[in-house]
């Protein structure tokens, strides 16, 4: 159950929750699996809502699909909280093989300096963006 396994993050009550997840998911393919993800992602917003009063910020993948994407955003935006799209900022300079010889393409396919950093500003300007709009 998430609110065990989220326990003492859960208790935390933090101000700020960044979502960042489903790179290692499989790509659900059928209307039952689509089903099920959006459920599960569902039940994960909704648990974290209920900790407290945090501002949830969600993230697209660092590796774009748009099946979930698509999902996570759907659920997201329902729930009123905020969608940081990635899809448009990542290109093949923000992975780590851009920027040295790694000899394992699993790692040299993740983020690398640029990446993070093009992750990390997407976020921070969500965040600013809110900050924003919650003093007007």
């Amino acid at each position: 159950m998430i609110s065990e396994e989220l326990r003492d993050e859960l208790q935390f009550q933090p101000d700020i929750v960044i979502v960042a997840i489903g790179e290692n998911a499989a790509r659900p393919e059928t209307a039952e699996a689509k089903k099920e993800f959006s459920t599960a992602f569902s039940r994960l917003i909704e648990t974290l809502e209920k900790s407290g009063k945090s501002t949830i910020f969600v993230r697209s993948q660092f590796w774009p699909d748009e099946v979930k994407d698509g999902l996570m955003k759907e659920v997201t935006l329902a729930r009123k909280h905020h969608w940081v799209d990635l899809s448009k900022l990542i290109d093949e300079s923000c992975y780590a093989r851009s920027e040295r010889k790694i000899e394992h393409a699993g790692v040299a396919g993740h983020p690398g300096d640029k990446g993070m950093s093009v992750i990390s500003n997407a976020l921070l300007k969500a965040l600013n963006d809110a900050g924003k709009s919650k003093s007007n």
